[in-house]
């Protein structure tokens, strides 16, 4: 086996009688870091390191009928996963690609070749996979404070609290 994603197997094998050749090509792994940039007056400025962005993954797929795949099941499954957002293992071999946790966040299918009653024999898929990392929440304890008593006060009748009183009666 090549490598997996999800529980799709990518691999190459035949029998003697069947074969299946289901692989992946061009695959790219993007990442980077984001850093805040402090300008300073006479000099470069500095660079201050704040995090790391996730990890992109893409490649490409060919879907053959004649290759033991079924194209549109298999197109159906990756919108699958990319519809509910499940993360999918995606590993080389037996060993995860990073951190081996991935959503599907885009994909492309072309349809290449069908033939008479629209059966679909070809389909060219291009995906894009995102690191997916698990929010983690520590001490988050939210206090809420209540609201202090006040104590009523009266006004004497008559005050106006824009009105001056000239003495004049």
């Amino acid at each position: 086996m090549i490598g997996r994603l999800g529980d799709i197997p990518f691999e190459v094998s035949f029998d003697g009688k069947n074969k299946k050749i289901l692989n992946f090509i061009n695959l790219k792994l993007s990442g980077g870091a984001n850093y805040e940039k402090h300008s300073r007056k006479g000099q470069k400025p500095a660079l201050e390191f704040i995090d790391l962005k996730t990890d992109i993954l893409t490649f490409k797929m060919v879907l053959r009928s004649d290759f033991g795949v079924d194209p549109l099941e298999l197109v159906k499954k990756l919108d699958l996963y990319k519809n509910t957002g499940e993360t999918l293992d995606f590993n080389l071999g037996d060993k995860p690609i990073r951190s081996g946790q991935y959503v599907i966040t885009s994909y492309d299918a072309g349809y290449e070749y069908i033939t008479n009653g629209g059966k679909v024999r070809k389909i060219d898929v291009s995906l894009t996979l995102e690191e997916y990392v698990e929010l983690i929440y520590k001490n988050t304890d939210v206090v809420i404070k209540p609201k202090k008593a006040t104590k009523k006060k009266s006004v004497p009748q008559g005050f106006n609290q824009g009105m001056i009183d000239r003495g004049e009666a």
